[in-house]
């Protein structure tokens, strides 16, 4: 879709479903290699950090004997599942070669998606010790990419395994002390889960930077990011858009506002990861534009936008100024991430009716526009 004000074009709902989907498929995957004993929990890990349940009975394509690439189409991840850390010294050479066979012919592309950008290193909390044989796959894996080493099963207060690995220097981005899923101890007493942020957030800063929008999209665990994310990209495009060289537009023609506008909820979507059904677009495309009804929405969404500006239409002899779009679109964006803020929350967003998600919409504008009074 052209994002230019030049263009008085309108836009269907279909336009608005193929931006969407264009934008999600020009995202770069992340790789990332996720390693450890069998046991140690990254099955609980990997569901418990994306959205939809990734490793399910039976999923995961075999890239070699011992690396199984798990992912989904509408996750843009690819996680890479190592087997066999755990075999004696024979067959543990064997998967040495298979690993690095792998890891090395990525390396040699000139294309990023298909490198392995970073490894989750796991190791059991509980089991107290970390096994040469662990050591040695560390810092051999070091050499070739970026690792986090991720300490599973934490539910104990003693400091006593950290400060040895500490002691060991590991050749590590970081280590991160987590609890993927509730942990009942001691009869019905629940240790929740906890540190699944932290990873997240030491994950997206290693990560190459093409890959960080689909990392942002597929990761369920850390709403702040998404939204810290989408103000980021929100304000960049607006300032792009409406800085210098705008030309201001009357009033009338405002309908060549909605491209950037729709452009906007697209990429805000697909930043938060919500599902591209036709029926839960249609809730918030009609929510925005204040009706269910028009076939072409851009005029609409403006047109119910400007509403919400009193004399709008009487700036500068009828034109709407940089300034003036800037804040509109601005506000529009704002309300539009705290609406997904709020939604990231919700269960299942078919209990939402379009009403709900209209009134929340109309609030969070409204909230928005009185911030830039």
């Amino acid at each position: 879709m052209e994002n230019t004000t030049n263009n008085k074009k309108d836009f269907s709902f279909e336009d608005i479903l193929e931006e969407l989907e264009s934008d999600f498929k020009k995202m770069v995957k992340p790789n990332i290699m996720i390693a450890g004993k069998t046991g140690v929990g990254k099955s609980t890990l990997i569901n418990s950090i994306f959205r939809e349940n990734m490793v399910e009975t039976g999923t995961g394509k075999p890239v070699t004997q011992h690396l199984k690439r798990i992912s989904k189409d509408s996750v843009p991840v690819n996680l890479f599942d190592t087997k066999g850390l755990e075999l004696e010294d024979i067959a543990r050479e064997e998967v040495r070669n298979e690993l690095l066979g792998e890891i090395e012919s990525r390396e040699k592309s000139n294309d990023v998606s298909e490198h392995i950008h970073l490894m989750w290193y796991c190791i059991s909390y509980e089991s107290g010790r970390i096994e040469k044989e662990e050591i040695e796959w560390i810092e051999l894996f070091s050499k070739k990419m970026p690792v986090i080493l991720v300490l599973t099963q934490c539910i104990s207060d003693d400091e006593t395994f950290s400060k040895d690995i500490d002691n060991l220097n590991l050749p590590v981005v970081n280590t991160v002390k987590l609890l993927a899923s509730p942990k009942k101890i001691m009869g019905n007493f629940e240790v929740p889960p906890y540190g699944l942020s932290t990873l997240v957030q030491l994950t997206f800063q290693v990560l190459p930077e093409a890959t960080k929008k689909a990392f942002v999209n597929a990761q369920k665990t850390d709403i702040k990011l998404k939204v810290e994310q989408a103000k980021k990209w929100s304000l960049g495009f607006i300032a792009s858009s409406f800085g210098v060289g705008f030309t201001p537009i009357p009033f009338s023609d405002a309908v060549a506002l909605a491209g950037i506008q729709i452009t906007l909820i697209t990429k805000i979507t697909n930043i938060f990861g919500f599902p591209h059904s036709r029926a839960f677009m249609q809730t918030i495309i009609s929510a925005i534009a204040g009706s269910g009804t028009a076939s072409l929405v851009g005029r609409a969404i403006v047109g119910n936008i400007l509403k919400f500006i009193p004399g709008v239409g009487t700036f500068t002899g009828g034109l709407i100024n940089g300034t003036v779009a800037s804040t509109i679109t601005t506000s529009l964006a704002f309300a539009y991430i705290k609406v997904c803020e709020k939604l990231s929350t919700v269960e299942d967003l078919e209990d939402l009716s379009h009403e709900d998600i209209a009134k929340m919409v109309k609030e969070e504008f409204e909230k928005e526009l009185k911030k830039k009074k």
